[in-house]
């Protein structure tokens, strides 16, 4: 399993979910801007919908439905989360690679 991975999640509110992940970094993010760009998002204005949300066992990412239709991959949950950058998590990675 690669890291971040999300290991818990609570929707909050509208376009709000809290998660927590297996580095045991946690809090709310805020997906508003995501759902702001409509398309596939439209369906989270859904609140039957949106209170869907769920962790996809193979892979920690955030999904909504049945069939995963509508999903946030982990990695862009933990940047949104963390203020990081791609680059973050790559050095991270090749650091933790290296030892």
């Amino acid at each position: 399993m690669l890291s971040p991975y999300v290991v818990e999640l609570e929707v909050r509110r509208p376009y709000v979910i809290w998660v927590r992940f297996d580095d045991g970094m946690a809090g709310e993010v805020d997906l508003s801007d995501s759902a702001e760009t409509g398309g596939i998002f439209s369906s989270w204005s859904d609140s039957t919908y949106w209170r869907s949300a769920h962790i996809v066992p193979d892979s920690g990412a955030v999904a909504w439905g049945d069939g995963d239709k509508v999903d946030v991959c982990p990695h862009s949950l933990y940047l949104d989360l963390t203020g990081r950058s791609f680059d973050d998590l790559r050095s991270d990675s090749s650091a933790a690679a290296a030892s």
